[in-house]
């Protein structure tokens, strides 16, 4: 497995490999903070206001989330869900309530056959969350799909249940989008408001800068090498993408990326990766982040028609990069290839 977290220098910005962007450099100078968070790297940069401490509280409502939706620590509210399986309803706090049911609706666009918290067993059957990596049989495959869908999930007020004590469930599909949702909302309440502030956490970007700046410039990475393949300009926005080049194994040379299809049970392999764009309201970034697996998932002869159900959502456009490496979009924006720049 490889994973990319060294930032691009000069005037591109990597987000841990998975969507780039470009700004010019703006006075005041920049205050610039690298952090590492849901096992990734979480990098803030405000220009203007007092950045310095708008740097560090986007940290801590980051670490927040983190602690709220972590599948790895034992005190959060999904590992007291997933220690519940199989023996009754567990409360949550609202919030988690709330993110628990939006993750719930992304899955219902296309009847969690794209995207599905509950597919975690299947993450940890092929090592994922263990990096003990392998590939399983097909029969325990089928076997552990059949307990891996969220029909085993029940929500209900603000407690939730696993029906199976096999089941598990875990936010990390949504988790980094829902925190820039939560910094989004914050940076909105500063009085002496930034410039503008870009945040990078693990590929999801938040770029804010009040609605003044409308020439953002987002790069899409090359999936198989190094660098962009291009890019579309947008407002400000929150910007999401799945890849299968960051998280991955090889055996006798095929790829195993870790965002399982929750229809097959296996990796997807339909595509190389999905750039989702949201609009910056609330609950977007959340929304967004769930819904680059849904495209990542989704053969071609399905997207447009997916795009029509959600882009009533916020959802600007998507960019596209199928198995074959062919670029497309979705929605009213424009790729910019490389060569053309």
């Amino acid at each position: 497995m490889r994973k990319a977290i060294a930032p691009i220098v000069a005037l591109i910005v990597a987000g841990a490999g998975l969507a780039t962007f470009f700004a010019l450099r703006t006075s005041p100078e920049p205050v610039m903070s690298t952090y590492f968070l849901m096992d990734t790297v979480l990098t803030v940069k405000t220009t203007g206001g007092d950045a310095a401490t708008i740097n560090e509280h986007l940290h801590a409502l980051a670490s927040d989330v983190d602690s709220m939706t972590s599948y790895y620590k034992a005190e959060s509210e999904t590992a007291r869900v997933n220690a519940a399986a199989g023996k009754g309803p567990v409360s949550v706090s609202p919030e988690y309530a709330a993110l628990v049911k939006a993750a719930v609706a992304v899955e219902a666009i296309d009847h969690g056959s794209t995207f599905d918290i509950a597919i975690s067993p299947l993450s940890s059957l092929w090592g994922f969350t263990t990096e003990d990596f392998r590939v399983p049989a097909a029969k325990e495959i089928s076997d552990t799909l059949a307990y891996s869908h969220s029909d085993q999930l029940v929500i209900s007020g603000t407690t939730v249940q696993l029906r199976d004590h096999r089941a598990r469930i875990d936010l990390g599909g949504i988790a980094k989008g829902y925190s820039l949702d939560v910094m989004e909302e914050y940076l909105h309440t500063i009085k002496l408001q930034p410039r503008q502030v870009i945040v990078d956490f693990g590929g999801n970007l938040l770029l804010y800068s009040g609605g003044r700046k409308h020439d953002w410039k987002i790069g899409i990475r090359d999936p198989r090498g190094q660098g962009i393949i291009g890019y579309v300009r947008s407002g400000d926005a929150f910007v999401a993408t799945s890849g299968d080049y960051e998280r991955y194994f090889e055996r006798n040379g095929k790829r195993y990326c870790h965002i399982i299809d929750p229809s097959t049970g296996y990796p997807g392999t339909l595509n190389q990766s999905a750039t989702v764009i949201t609009d910056i309201q609330p609950m977007h970034g959340a929304i967004g982040d769930a819904l680059g697996k849904v495209f990542f998932c989704s053969p071609a002869e399905t997207q447009r028609s997916l795009f029509q159900t959600v882009e009533s959502q916020g959802i600007v456009g998507i960019v596209l990069v199928d198995a074959a490496g062919t670029q497309s979009t979705l929605g009213p924006i424009t790729f910019v290839p490389t060569a053309a720049q």
